[in-house]
């Protein structure tokens, strides 16, 4: 019985999901019994893939995806247009069901694993996700005075979670992952004090945030395989320059 709700359990809940992500627009700001709903179930997922594989992997998932449902509640605040409103819910929820899809692949290890490879969903949905909640504590501070040392905190919290989890799924120890990722949150922390001290737009800051993660995450995942050579950092330094211009040329009207 068990094993049945952990496989209707990916189709399931992103379908609820994104009833409940619309049904929040229409709640007048009462989202707080949404979210609960929301949470308890995908928590009961993981539960249940803890209680088959008795892997303590599993609780930093539950963290994990605890972030990214709380994305979708939280850049839905900042959207105004209709049509992005519209379209975000139905492309977050779309990723969500591919990375509890993943998940399940992950832990069984199936004939599919390599088609829903976690370390690669991971990577992306992670860098989506830090995006999107950078961009909404950074506006909670620009325009509702939102406490600077709480986004600091939170901004630190969450790279440290979306951070550990990318290193474990990729094989790194619970002592290495642990120092990268401290290490590599209070680097994003410090890069997020200079950031907010120029005059530029909260989804610039996010969006530098976002690549500084990306690749902070991605050399570490790298250097533990030793796959980190000098083609590799220069192909990354590429893309990141190429979002540095995109930054520079659209900043201006974001």
């Amino acid at each position: 019985m068990i094993f049945i709700l952990i496989r209707i359990f990916p189709f399931l809940i992103p379908l609820l999901y994104a009833g409940i992500l619309k049904s929040v627009l229409v709640l007048n700001g009462q989202i707080f019994w949404p979210i609960v709903v929301a949470l308890v179930i995908n928590f009961w997922y993981f539960l249940f893939i803890f209680i088959k594989k008795k892997r303590g992997e599993v609780f930093i998932f539950i963290l994990h995806s605890t972030i990214l449902m709380l994305v979708g509640f939280t850049y839905l605040l900042i959207l105004s247009s209709p049509v992005f409103i519209n379209l975000f819910i139905i492309i977050w929820s779309l990723l969500y069901f591919l990375y509890l899809e993943s998940i399940f692949h992950h832990f069984y290890q199936t004939n599919r694993v390599l088609l829903l490879d976690l370390k690669n969903i991971i990577a992306y949905v992670n860098l989506l996700a830090f995006f999107f909640l950078t961009a909404f504590l950074i506006n909670l501070y620009i325009f509702i005075n939102f406490s600077i040392w709480l986004v600091f905190l939170l901004v630190g919290l969450v790279a440290f979670i979306l951070i550990i989890s990318r290193l474990r799924v990729n094989g790194l120890t619970w002592l290495k992952s642990l120092v990268y990722s401290i290490t590599s949150s209070i680097l994003v922390v410090e890069v997020l004090v200079a950031l907010l001290y120029l005059s530029v737009s909260f989804y610039v800051s996010a969006l530098f945030l976002a690549v500084l993660y990306y690749l902070l995450s991605s050399f570490l995942v790298l250097n533990s395989k030793d796959n980190l050579t000098s083609k590799i950092v220069w192909q990354y330094l590429a893309f990141t320059l190429a979002v540095i211009i995109i930054i520079a040329l659209t900043s201006q009207w974001l």
